[in-house]
Order: C-alpha cells, then structure tokens, then sequence
C-alpha cells in the first residue's frame, strides 16, 4: 500500500516527493469517520411525508334541467324581517354610514345631561410645602413646571385666586365659574 500512495506522488506536481505513515493517517482517519457518519444519518432517514394518494375525480359536467330546478334558491326568503324588498337599481343601505354599536340611551337622559350646570375642573395645583416666618404662614404649590408661594387674598393667574389659607387646607375660586375648591394640606412637613 505504501508503494500505491508513492506512486500516486508525481515528482515536481502539486504532490512533491512522498507520503509518511503519519500524513496518511491525518487525511485518512477524518475522512472515514466523515464517511461513517455520513452512513449512520443516511440510513436513519424516513421520508419527510407520505406519497398522498391522488383525489376522486370530481363530475364537472352540467346538470340536467330538473335537477338544477331543484336547487334553485327561493330569493324571497333572504329579505329580513320588517324590510321590504328594494326595486332593482334601487341604491343599496350606505355601508359608509355613522353606526353606533353601544345601547340606545333614551333621549331625556341627554337633556339632562345638557341641562347639568358646568362645574371646575380638578386643581390643577400640587402641594409642595410649607413655612412659618415670623407668625406668617407661607404655602409652596407646584403647577407643571411653575411653582408658587402662595398666601390668603392672592390672585395666581386668570383662572385662579386663593381665598383662605390655613394650616391644613387653601381654598381657591376657579374665576371663570366663581365655584370654590378646597386642597388639603398634610397635617406633617
């Protein structure tokens, strides 16, 4: 065997001079566990799916005349309830229609709901503190971005004006609807 693979060197090719035991078994040995394995998965395969078999011919052909009167549908049926049946050319109901899928509420429950006095909306302010100087009481308020000190008698903007200011509460008057409104202010700072 040794002489084989001496011969299969051709001196000056791509294989110059000759082949040891060791290079042999280098590319021999990956080739017949490639080989093994490759025999080993080839012979675990099953076929992905069942051949099918081929379907039952259906009958194409036309029907005789009695039996399609037979199924002929009786279109007079399918009208709904309460519906008359439109005309031929007659427009169809507008699929593009405003349709309300919520339950019918009864008419004098919207009046009343018109005839209900507008009312504030929610303080817009958030607490942020408190101070006592000299005998004076200060309050922090935060609105957004913005913050106040805030005492009794002052006017904060176009829609809002302090009325009282005490130790647990202020009240102020939403002046677009003159109602009033109460914070409440922690007992503890």
């Amino acid at each position: 065997m040794k002489d084989f693979f001496r011969q299969l060197s051709f001196p000056g090719t791509l294989f110059p001079g000759t082949f040891s035991r060791r290079d042999i078994a280098r590319v021999a040995l990956p080739v017949l566990a490639l080989g093994l394995i490759a025999s080993v998965v080839a012979g675990r395969e099953r076929p992905s799916t069942p051949v099918a078999e081929p379907a039952a011919r259906i009958d194409t052909r036309l029907q005789s005349s009695s039996r399609a009167e037979e199924m002929d549908l009786d279109l007079s049926k399918l009208v709904r309830g309460g519906e008359e049946p439109k005309a031929e050319g007659a427009p169809a109901a507008d699929p593009f229609a405003r349709r309300s899928f919520s339950p019918a509420q009864a008419a004098p429950q919207a009046a009343n709901v018109a005839a209900a006095a507008p009312a504030a909306p929610p303080l817009p302010f958030v607490y942020l503190g408190k101070a006592i100087e000299d005998g004076k009481l200060e309050v922090f308020l935060g609105r957004g971005e913005k913050s106040y000190s805030v005492h009794a008698k002052q006017k904060l903007d176009d829609e809002y004006r302090i009325d009282k200011v005490t130790e647990t509460s202020i009240t102020f008057t939403y002046l677009p609807l003159k109602t009033r409104q109460t914070l409440d202010i922690p007992a503890v700072n």
